[in-house]
């Protein structure tokens, strides 16, 4: 199976919105898009194992170069933004799954 390419985008941690993501709903969410920073590209099979590899990186060290970092990063996790690059289709990560929204740009 072929990898396709993942943009990830994350609060940054000083942002007072941070503490709340889990708290938040994919609207509101989607409403604070644009306070986000493109953090890396995942090369994974889909949403799933994008997630695992942000997860089990510092365990597996053959993951992490599937991960082209930009910024620092935290492991994926509730609130944070996933843009597959292919089909132009964005999720956040939900407490369960995974939520389609659409971002705004960035300021």
């Amino acid at each position: 199976m072929q990898f396709k390419r993942f943009a990830i985008y994350q609060l940054p941690f000083k942002n007072e919105n941070s503490r709340n993501l889990s708290f938040m709903d994919a609207l509101e969410i989607e409403e604070i898009s644009d306070q986000y920073e493109f953090v890396a590209v995942i090369e994974a099979r889909d949403l799933e194992h994008c997630f695992y590899i942000s997860n089990a990186c510092g365990e597996d060290a053959e993951l992490e170069t599937l991960i082209e970092r930009v910024l620092p990063m935290h492991s994926l996790s509730v609130g944070d933004i996933v843009h597959n690059l292919g089909t132009d289709e964005t999720f956040v990560v939900a407490n369960y799954g995974w939520s389609r929204i659409n971002m705004k740009e960035a300021a």
